[in-house]
């Protein structure tokens, strides 16, 4: 049990760390990761199992901006205690919401410091100091990362679920609703800062609409997106299909350039 939580805990510092340093190559996925975890404990169909499910979950989670609800650590968890305890798969979810919110209580505390560490850096440079500032930066920076995600995990595989859930009980209400809260609220306004740049009068109301069939057409992520692609491709054909012409009001022929859009 000692190896497999230390094995796991590494896998988890690796995704951690893949769109820190190693240029995102998509290793913090719910999948990636509950596949490497499965292929470690001896039972890679199962992690692949876990994963696919775990990705279709992590999917409501995503938000635009600088923070936001984390799977990847609880998927770890609740794969590698499905694994080794021969549960069934929907063990997993209940699992990893527990570890979910551990891990978004974590990595707040985490960006206080990480905060420090930035102005640490520019003090550093300022005071021509750049041994020091490449230090924290290259250093520092990604051992924090690593602690974050080494210990949570690997307590949860050594111990249990059982402790993650003891914890959480132990954690006022009033907390949990305040880090819940300030997440969503800095998840909205990176949202916000993104549409402030990508929209514009002629793409709004493809905005408006999205969000209205999303709330209250009871669709699916997979339906909305099916939807969005039969109606991109209808408006390329009306706009650019019959041989890329237009008539004129003078009643010419003129070329569409794509580019001159």
């Amino acid at each position: 049990m000692l190896l497999n939580a230390f094995v796991i805990g590494l896998i988890a510092v690796f995704g951690r760390l893949d769109s820190r340093m190693l240029g995102r190559l998509n290793f913090e996925r719910p999948l990636i990761t509950c596949t490497l975890v499965g292929l470690f404990l001896g039972d890679l169909k199962t992690g692949l199992a876990v994963g696919a499910s775990m990705e279709m979950v992590s999917l409501g989670f995503m938000s635009i901006g600088a923070s936001g609800f984390d799977m990847n650590m609880g998927s770890i968890v609740g794969c590698a205690i499905v694994i080794m305890t021969g549960s069934d798969i929907s063990t997993a979810l209940a699992i990893a919401t527990p570890m979910t919110l551990l891990s978004t209580l974590i990595e707040t505390g985490a960006d206080i410091l990480r905060i420090s560490m930035t102005h640490m850096i520019d003090s550093s440079v300022e005071a021509g100091n750049f041994k020091r500032a490449k230090t924290i930066n290259i250093v520092w920076g990604p051992m924090l990362y690593s602690i974050c995600y080494f210990i949570p995990v690997f307590i949860a595989v050594y111990f249990g679920a059982d402790l993650i859930n003891l914890i959480n009980d132990f954690i006022p209400e009033f907390v949990l609703n305040g880090v819940t809260l300030g997440a969503n609220l800095v998840a909205f306004f990176g949202f916000a800062m993104l549409l402030s740049v990508i929209i514009n009068k002629k793409n709004a109301i493809f905005f408006f609409f999205g969000f209205a069939l999303a709330a209250y057409s009871g669709l699916s992520l997979t339906g909305i997106a099916i939807i969005a692609i039969i109606f991109a491709v209808i408006l390329y054909q009306l706009k650019y299909d019959n041989n890329s012409k237009v008539q004129t009001a003078d009643g010419s022929i003129d070329e569409l350039d794509e580019l001159d859009d």
